[in-house]
């Protein structure tokens, strides 16, 4: 299959029990685009039937095409093709759940966000609930796989398959459950009409502690027991409402939730002024020790690298960040650039200003050596290798009171090493990871040559 109606298709974004999302290309405009199409697995029809499917299908479709909302998800589009419905979404390159690592164990350890990022994801996903609970609907199935992420950190609540409005009836098999294990609430698993907007908020609640911590909280234990999470201890009695078991003793509504979120925010960055005071500004998270002989230089030139060999070829962890950081001592050495010693290279002071495309991501770089930056042409886009000097662990405790060591106008940036003939090696900046993003998605790019 090339195409559905008019939209080009690109690849496969994701399959699941309800069919599959296509990435897609408007033609003449040339906009890529998500393109759900229904094609029910098997097991679907035969816990469903197809009339309940097609429907609740289009009911998706509707409920999102009918909402304007900066934090929900986009549908501009329905047809039919040969006999199936679709619906077309904006594209977006990330995930909430690709951000965190989170994976098909998802008990396993996940990666943090910094305090302040969590809580703005936190607060733009009750944002975006505050407008589907205005409207009767509850989504039932929140959880980070589910909450799509701009470049500009802009979060989009999507997939509203398992949504019910105000009224409706749960009219699926008796022992089905509704909703993601961990996340859903204990109500909803027990009786999914039982799931009214509290539901949702308990989901947010095990999403922003899981944003914080990279674990799940462990049930009868809400306290942030992190010590890597400065102050953290603020936000407890925050998770003792968002994740009790009775719905009465939750939060009564989105917005009562992030209004004591931010309340929980603001006095974070008090106890957090006091403890840089206390500590010293500065402080810097564990760095990797200069070896006697030096360091290796990292490869300079283009690779493929695919992503089952990534993390060996690259030196990554399991959540694919470094095993080992660089020492990263970046001084001025001209007019808009820095330059590390340890790793023999120059970086251009400022990324590109705005995301684009490897392809343009490149012709950004060809432009810097056309106008001679820094009275250089010999800039390029870095390795992942290159890229990874850049890279810092992530802030633990006393980490939160060092300032970056370079400021990024954007989260993530191109390297110049593909994954394969459709997609590119980039490299998240502030979470200091790598990852692999389709040659479309739009990242940063910042300039490197060899000192």
């Amino acid at each position: 299959m090339r195409s559905i109606g008019k939209y080009r298709l690109l690849g496969v974004l994701g399959r699941g029990g309800m069919g599959a999302v296509f990435r897609a290309r408007i033609p003449v405009v040339g906009r890529i685009v998500a393109l759900k199409l229904l094609r029910p697995s098997e097991l679907t029809l035969g816990l469903w039937g197809r009339e309940r499917v097609e429907r609740s299908f289009r009911e998706e479709a509707a409920r999102l095409g009918g909402l304007r909302h900066p934090n929900l998800i986009d549908v501009f589009d329905y047809g039919e093709a040969d006999g199936r419905p679709y619906f077309v979404m904006d594209h977006y390159g990330e995930s909430l759940g690709s951000i965190l690592g989170e994976t098909y164990r998802v008990e396993a350890k996940s990666r943090r966000l910094p305090v302040s990022r969590a809580v703005g994801y936190a607060g733009q996903l009750l944002s975006g609930l505050a407008r589907l609970h205005h409207a009767g609907i509850v989504h039932r199935d929140i959880k980070p796989f589910n909450v799509l992420v701009t470049d500009r950190d802009v979060l989009k609540i999507t997939d509203l398959g398992l949504s019910k409005a105000r009224g409706e009836r749960f009219d699926g098999p008796a022992n089905l459950k509704v909703g993601s294990p961990y996340y859903a609430a204990p109500e909803q698993e027990d009786d999914p009409d039982a799931a009214d907007a509290r539901a949702d908020l308990f989901a947010v609640g095990v999403t922003f502690f899981r944003m914080l911590t990279g674990m799940l909280p462990e049930p009868g234990t809400m306290a942030l027991a992190d010590a890597a999470v400065a102050a953290g201890e603020v936000f407890d009695a925050f998770f003792a409402r968002s994740l009790a078991v009775s719905p009465g003793d939750r939060f009564g509504s989105a917005r009562e939730m992030a209004a004591a979120l931010a309340e929980c925010h603001a006095a974070w960055l008090s106890r957090l002024t006091g403890v840089c005071t206390g500590v010293g500004a500065g402080l810097g998270a564990p760095r990797l020790a200069a070896a006697a002989g030096g360091l290796p230089r990292p490869r300079r030139q283009p690779a493929m690298v695919g992503a089952h060999e990534a993390r060996d070829a690259f030196g990554l962890d399991g959540l694919w960040r470094p095993a080992a950081y660089w020492p990263g001592r970046l001084e001025a050495v001209g007019a808009g650039v820095l330059g590390d010693a340890d790793s023999g290279l120059c970086w251009a002071g400022e990324a590109a200003p705005y995301a684009v495309g490897w392809p343009e991501a490149a012709a950004y770089v060809d432009g810097l050596n056309a106008a001679a930056f820094g009275g250089h042409t010999d800039w390029r886009l870095p390795t992942v290798p290159e890229l990874m000097t850049l890279l810092r662990p992530e802030p633990t405790g006393e980490g939160y009171c060092q300032s970056p060591a370079l400021r990024q106008p954007v989260r993530r940036v191109w390297s110049a090493d593909r994954a394969n003939y459709a997609a590119a090696w980039a490299a998240d900046m502030e979470l200091g990871y790598v990852t692999k993003a389709d040659d479309c998605c739009p990242v940063a790019a910042r300039a490197v040559r060899s000192a």
